[in-house]
């Protein structure tokens, strides 16, 4: 990669400051000579949802409201229109699209004005859940996969989901599989440098678990809660379990307040400081979400020695065989939540090596490079 010409990339990411995960990425991006530009077109509703001050070039202009969701074409327009008045659009070698409807219609219009060649991330919740739900949009989706120089997707989960459910053209289907690529999300450099110890269980009839993700029904903390309450009572496993989160659902907070019988901490949302801490006083990490993108609290977890407990058919399932790491549960079912942690406190020192050794898969030095080789490979091409 050294001695790498510089090449522009325009990156449409219309979260990119909700959130830290791609500045993490743009650090590494850059370190390799890519010169990189984010178009972020806001919502003016979420204004309040920027979450921090880029150290990169963000041209994040108020473009549309609320309400533009549900006129597809007219919220592209407003996109397009103002991408045309931050940036010079023909200045850039490659687009990449980081979903793949509202980012990716404009990397496909970008595509067909100016023959721009553009790589497109499909999120599993958000895209494919556009795909379901928005069936007037189907077609579009489709053009923008077919035109993609290349598909990068979070989880094979997530790929096959797509091509079982969606894409009936035997034709788009290979081009989806020969054309795609599976990169996960990266975690934070925080939890290379605060790498924890592989971690012993002094009792097998005492189990700490912890479960860390926003209070809301789809992240189902209600039915881990009922997992613990069943090791109790059924098992004799004496069973305590910390909730960390931001209160989206004060209803739905409130329910699992009731839970008494169970020996329950609540804790709002905490530093990373504080809840590698946290981590590290607990023994399984559970999060049986009903939708999940990717998670990037199970790498996290695991950078603890922490064994981990996901949802099947989510966003990180099949991320490891089946008892590696942990294990995939059905998340309408707390007894099998239940069993599962039975089965991991049966083999926990195993399980907990292994997190300590996998979750190194989630470092953005790693995951970076394989991005690059896909930029270098289709500029290349483009000559």
């Amino acid at each position: 990669m050294e001695g790498i010409e510089l090449k522009r990339i325009l990156h449409i990411n219309s979260n990119y400051l909700t959130s830290k995960l791609h500045e993490n990425l743009m650090v590494h991006l850059e370190k390799y000579g890519f010169d990189n530009t984010i178009y972020m077109p806001m919502k003016i509703e979420k204004k309040q949802e920027i979450k921090f001050d880029s150290s990169f070039n963000v041209l994040n202009p108020v473009t549309f409201k609320n309400r533009d969701k549900f006129f597809f074409t007219w919220k592209q327009f407003k996109i397009f229109k103002q991408l045309k008045r931050c940036t010079s659009i023909d200045r850039y070698d490659l687009i990449h699209a980081h979903t793949l409807f509202t980012d990716g219609n404009v990397a496909y219009k970008l595509n067909i004005l100016l023959d721009k060649p553009y790589v497109v991330t499909v999120r599993g919740d958000t895209d494919l859940n556009f795909f379901k739900l928005r069936i007037n949009l189907r077609k579009r989706g489709k053009d923008i996969l077919r035109n993609a120089s290349k598909i990068i997707f979070l989880s094979k989960t997530h790929r096959d989901e797509l091509i079982e459910k969606y894409i009936k053209d035997r034709k788009l289907a290979q081009h989806i599989l020969s054309n795609s690529i599976i990169i996960p999300n990266g975690i934070d450099d925080f939890w290379f440098e605060n790498q924890g110890t592989k971690k012993k269980l002094l009792n097998s009839k005492s189990v700490k678990i912890i479960s860390v993700g926003q209070v809301t029904k789809r992240k189902n903390q209600l039915g881990t809660l009922k997992a613990a309450k069943i090791l109790n009572d059924r098992f004799g496993i004496k069973t305590t379990v910390s909730i960390v989160g931001a209160i989206l659902d004060q209803d739905y907070a409130d329910e699992l307040n009731k839970c008494q019988s169970i020996n329950v901490k609540f804790y709002k949302f905490i530093p990373k400081n504080k809840l590698v801490d946290l981590y590290r006083e607990n023994d399984i990490f559970i999060l049986p979400s009903f939708r999940e993108t990717f998670g990037l609290v199970y790498p996290e977890a695991m950078s603890q020695g922490l064994p981990i407990i996901y949802s099947v058919n989510q966003g990180f399932y099949k991320q490891f065989d089946e008892g590696y790491v942990g294990y995939a549960v059905d998340p309408n079912k707390p007894e099998e939540i239940a069993q599962k942690v039975i089965s991991i406190l049966d083999h926990y020192s195993d399980l907990s090596m292994n997190s300590i050794k996998a979750y190194k898969n989630y470092d953005w030095k790693i995951l970076s490079r394989k991005l690059i080789s896909v930029y270098e490979n289709i500029v290349s091409e483009k000559g």
